[in-house]
């Protein structure tokens, strides 16, 4: 008898960051507005995942500047996949 078995990955090709950051968490004052911030979707376009706060996201060289002129940031998955993000601890 044989078993044959199919796993579904969702990968992305590896990206080269120039810098890291953590997204900002909102403050609630409506003209007080950053980037990236917590809950904006990844840059890449398939990749449909947030920023989460307090976990590093990064601005590739892949990716050129958005239409405000600001960097455009990408979640882990594009740049450490293999070791998961860096998530930095409260307090």
């Amino acid at each position: 008898m044989t078993v044959l078995t199919r796993t579904h990955t969702k990968t992305y090709a590896l990206m080269n960051a120039w810098a890291s950051t953590l997204p900002w968490e909102p403050c609630g004052k409506p003209w007080h507005r950053h980037t990236p911030m917590a809950g904006q979707l990844c840059a890449v376009g398939d990749c449909r995942e947030p920023l989460k706060a307090r976990e590093e996201c990064y601005y590739v060289l892949e990716l050129p500047t958005g239409e405000d002129g600001a960097e455009q940031a990408v979640c882990w998955r594009h740049v450490r996949p293999d070791e998961g993000p860096i998530v930095v601890p409260v307090g």
